[in-house]
């Protein structure tokens, strides 16, 4: 294998900064590769063994088992590396200068997130020469414990990764999603029929939201929930911010929770077209308002509440082309929610109760 192919087989950075200084030795193999060639040694490994990166990167792993100790562990250790499963085995190896190691090897399987195997690990615990195989009870508690620590190790080094590439592909999307909007909002800017250039700016508008929810959601503590207060707070702050200063107040009452994150899509766009149109229609020709926000548990889940002080909406079904609304309608029957719209005489009251489960939402 020459040395350009040997770098594009590189485990990805984290996994390998993961494995770099453990105490125990680990080796990396490819096994899709005819004799798993070995990718990546860690400095344990190399300080067990007596080679270095340079000498055992791109060969046979076989390298390291000492001839004549047996072919029985060897043959398991190929077998479960080629059906990726894990494994335990004695292997007596073989070091630089010739002399023998033996250990217990843990192989462990890496999965991508679509369930391919990748990488095989394994991971040496090394217990002394092939002349020492006998240990007191005080050496094999201490062994014991080490291969726990090995394998708690081993498997959080393999979550690490599995994160590592979740956040990846959610730092595309959130991307992709701005790009998105930045040009349906270019083309906006271009168009000359009004209706149209409407059209594409609120559509701009949803994008961005959606891409503020991912945004959210990939720097929380805890990826798997959707923090609404700050959503909110700064999805209501943009809005309010686009009109004059001082022409509308804004009041906002939302509790620090968090949602579900398969929500998070469907409550973004709601908001985002709730407060939308009470920014848009409320405050015609620089009337000036109060913009309300109260967003909190109620006992039958959750509770979000829009109003204004405004000139009113016309409340009765609504028209055809109407689509802000009717994706305001959609969106509440997606999250199995009810939907009240009330005359405030001045202003309009919004209000949505929708079903959230007490495990499913929690407190930030």
């Amino acid at each position: 294998m020459s040395a350009s192919e040997r770098t594009a087989d590189l485990p990805d950075a984290p996994l390998r900064a993961a494995f770099q200084f453990m105490r125990m030795p680990v080796l990396m193999v490819d096994p899709h590769r005819m004799h798993a060639p070995v990718l990546f040694a860690n400095k344990a490994l190399l300080d067990l063994t007596g080679y270095s990166q340079e000498e055992i990167s791109g060969r046979n792993w076989h390298l390291l088992h000492m001839p004549g100790s047996g072919m029985d562990a060897l043959n398991a250790i190929d077998g479960a590396m080629h059906d990726g499963e894990a494994l335990e085995a004695g292997f007596v190896g073989r070091r630089k200068d010739g002399s023998a190691f033996k250990c217990c090897l843990a192989l462990s399987p890496v999965h991508d997130e679509a369930g391919h195997l990748r990488r095989v690990t394994l991971v040496l615990t090394d217990i002394g020469s092939a002349q020492h195989s006998e240990r007191d009870g005080t050496e094999t508690s201490g062994h014991l414990e080490e291969q726990v620590e090995r394998r708690t190790v081993a498997l959080q080094a393999a979550l690490d990764w599995r994160t590592a590439q979740l956040h990846e592909v959610e730092h595309r999307i959130k991307n992709t999603l701005q790009m998105t909007a930045s040009l349906v909002l270019l083309k906006a800017r271009r168009m000359r029929d009004p209706e149209a250039r409407k059209v594409l700016q609120e559509t701009a508008e949803r994008v961005s939201a959606l891409s503020a929810a991912h945004r959210l959601l990939s720097v929380a503590g805890d990826a798997g929930r959707f923090n609404l207060k700050e959503f909110t707070s700064e999805l209501a702050g943009e809005l309010v911010t686009a009109l004059p200063t001082g022409q509308v107040e804004l009041d906002l009452d939302v509790q620090p929770l968090g949602v579900p994150a398969p929500k998070a899509t469907a409550l973004a766009l709601l908001l985002n077209e709730l407060i939308g149109n009470a920014v848009k229609h409320a405050f015609p020709n620089g009337r000036r308002g109060r913009l309300t926000i109260a967003i909190g548990r109620t006992e039958n889940g959750l509770k979000i509440a829009v109003e204004d002080d405004g000139v009113g909406l016309d409340h009765a079904p609504p028209a055809e082309g109407s689509f802000g609304k009717t994706l305001i309608t959609m969106l509440v029957q997606q999250l199995k929610g009810q939907l009240t719209w009330r005359d405030q005489k001045p202003g309009t009251l919004a209000e949505i109760v929708m079903p959230v489960d007490a495990q499913e939402m929690k407190f930030e």
